[in-house]
């Protein structure tokens, strides 16, 4: 119990913008560097964002392009200090996020402004007589979407850095959440910003990708054993198994109700994303009571994709104004080539996926935080 209680205190597992700007404010009198991103986006966000007084900013630094995309610059705070190698300091279960600072900001970003970002250069150093200014490229991937695919995404809808209770707000939250959370929900953001680059390029990789973002919380869902399971605890107490044969099972256990509880995270964190009402074209609509279907629908869809390379039916997405915001196209089955789909296993459009995605996180996240209070 001591060790455990040392090993906690010793780990500091929340993401890195947050041990950066405690960092800033720990050490306002020593002396500090910086380092400078320009990262691009669909969206223009005026304002400018000043968090942790000074350790982050972010504005806009280059007007719209030719492919459509806004330049920002984004400005983090670095205090100096030797680095000392100490092994201790690190463990199996230490956070980690490979794409580094820039690549956590990019993911809150992107989950917060429901938006894209790409990293389009890296600016290190300072020019002195003694120093070099760099500046380093990036070369990525990037298609002109339809508007119509997503309008929400791709519009200029009332974004900003500044708003008082806008992004600074969004990162207080996070940053006061238990760290236990950090690490699952980085990854979370990480794939949901991957997926929704997809967006207009491959939509099956979008699936894949926004399910592995909402399977990265799915630890944190419980759901009531059904009869097998108790029935295999039962015979577990009972020793009816080897050490090993148990973990298996154990294993067998984590995994067999993934998908249940998958739907079962939409189900709970989905308040208010449907619209009640009458509408047109009710067969393109998805509807509250439908989701628990919908949402194993795309579970399976995306098992079968990577298991058996099965292809995805997916919806087209309707580029006219009436349409622009159906959650599923009219169709009522597919035949292509000698293969035939049935209209149940089409897939809902890409944009319905992401927005329920992205307010499931935000509510998640309402959720953890209404908890603590609690507590």
């Amino acid at each position: 119990m001591v060790q455990n209680a040392i090993m906690r205190k010793k780990f500091d597992n929340r993401m890195q913008l947050i041990l950066i700007v405690e960092e800033c404010k720990r050490s306002k009198n020593k002396k500090a560097y910086f380092t400078e991103y320009e990262i691009c986006s669909e969206g223009r966000i005026p304002g400018v964002l000043d968090y942790g007084s000074g350790a982050l900013l972010c504005s806009l630094l280059q007007e719209k392009n030719q492919k459509g995309l806004y330049t920002y610059a984004v400005r983090v705070k670095h205090i100096e200090k030797e680095y000392k190698f100490d092994e201790s300091s690190y463990s199996k279960e230490g956070y980690y996020f490979e794409n580094g600072l820039i690549g956590e900001l990019m993911a809150l970003f992107s989950v917060y402004f429901q938006a894209r970002f790409y990293l389009k250069a890296t600016v290190t150093g300072e020019l002195t007589s003694k120093s070099l200014r760099l500046r380093s490229e990036n070369e990525f991937q990037y298609k002109i979407p339809n508007p119509f695919l997503n309008f929400e995404m791709f519009s200029d809808q009332k974004r900003n850095w500044a708003y008082p209770d806008g992004l600074n707000a969004f990162l207080d939250t996070i940053g006061k959440l238990d760290q236990k959370y950090h690490q699952n929900l980085i990854r979370a953001f990480y794939w949901y910003a991957e997926a929704i680059k997809e967006i207009g390029i491959d939509h099956q990789l979008f699936f894949i990708k926004m399910v592995s973002a909402v399977e990265s919380l799915l630890k944190f869902v419980e759901i009531s054993p059904d009869s097998l399971n108790e029935k295999l605890r039962a015979l577990i107490k009972n020793n009816s198994f080897t050490n090993d044969e148990s973990s298996a099972i154990e294993r067998w256990f984590e995994n067999r109700m993934i998908r249940q509880r998958f739907a079962s995270f939409l189900l709970q964190h989905s308040n208010n994303f449907f619209k009640g009402g009458k509408r047109k074209a009710r067969h393109c609509h998805i509807y509250k009571n439908q989701l628990d279907k919908y949402a194993k629908h795309i579970y399976d869809a995306r098992s079968a994709y990577l298991h058996n390379g099965n292809p995805m039916y997916l919806s087209q997405d309707m580029r006219g104004e009436y349409a622009k915001d159906w959650d599923l196209d009219p169709s009522l089955g597919m035949m292509s080539d000698r293969k035939k789909f049935a209209a149940s296993e089409k897939l809902p459009r890409t944009r319905w996926f992401e927005r329920l995605v992205n307010l499931c996180f935000k509510n998640f996240i309402k959720h953890l935080t209404s908890n603590k209070i609690k507590e």
